[in-house]
């Protein structure tokens, strides 16, 4: 009896450990659910560094958290003193938001090239507006020479018309001068005396001829006035003789 309830004892016991030792190995078998929080970069707004020498630009990004890559868009030539660099361009854009740890991609230029663009710039510049000046100071001269011209013209013109009836009045009053010394200088006409009137002395009246035929038959042609016969109808030139 005492044998039968040993061995019930120990058949518990280790029953009872077995139990144990699976649920140990249950236990730590199974995985532990671990909540993990994965944090979100905190988002800031990129500042504007366009304008910027480069050594500027980049301590302003680095202070708020942002990589810096800038390249040379001009010649793509290795930057070495950020001082001499200024920014052109930026990615991302002036205003936006952006991760901290996140990388600003900057185009920059050296201020030498900046500095030899802008004088030649300057240089056009001022070569347009002497070009310019000097056009408009041609134009103003071809202006004023065609004024000038115009006014000498006219006034050779005036001239010309002064000295012209200046000479006419002079050549007309040495004309009367000329006129009145000789008028002083000839000698005085001779008075004519008037012809007297011829004195035609009345025909007979048994004399007629009708024609000069008829006088040159009777022989009395030539018929002077005042002859027997004689009538003006004879003397055809009225000289006083008919019938010549």
């Amino acid at each position: 009896m005492k044998k039968t309830l040993t061995l019930l004892v120990l058949t518990g016991l280790m029953l009872t450990g077995c139990g144990g030792n699976q649920t140990d190995k249950q236990t730590a078998t199974q995985p532990t659910e671990t909540a993990t929080a994965t944090a979100t970069p905190e988002a800031v707004t990129v500042p504007g560094v366009v304008s910027l020498t480069l050594d500027e630009a980049t301590d302003q990004l680095e202070e708020l958290g942002f990589e810096v890559d800038s390249v040379d868009i001009v010649d793509g030539k290795t930057i070495v003193l950020k001082k001499n660099w200024q920014v052109m361009s930026q990615d991302g854009a002036e205003g936006t938001q952006a991760a901290k740890g996140s990388t600003v991609h900057l185009g920059v230029k050296s201020l030498e090239k900046l500095a030899a663009e802008k004088a030649a710039a300057d240089k056009a510049a001022a070569d347009k507006a002497a070009a310019v000046k000097a056009a408009a100071a041609k134009v103003a001269a071809a202006k004023k020479a065609a004024a000038d011209k115009a006014a000498a013209d006219k006034a050779a013109a005036v001239k010309a018309a002064a000295d012209k009836a200046a000479a006419d009045k002079a050549a007309a009053a040495k004309r009367a001068a000329d006129a009145a010394a000789a008028k002083l200088a000839a000698p005085p006409a001779a008075v004519q005396p008037a012809p007297a009137a011829p004195v035609v002395p009345a025909a007979p009246a048994a004399a007629y001829y009708p024609n000069c035929a008829a006088a040159r038959a009777a022989g009395a042609a030539p018929l002077y006035a005042g002859s027997a016969g004689y009538r003006a109808g004879l003397d055809r030139d009225a000289d006083g003789v008919a019938c010549e």
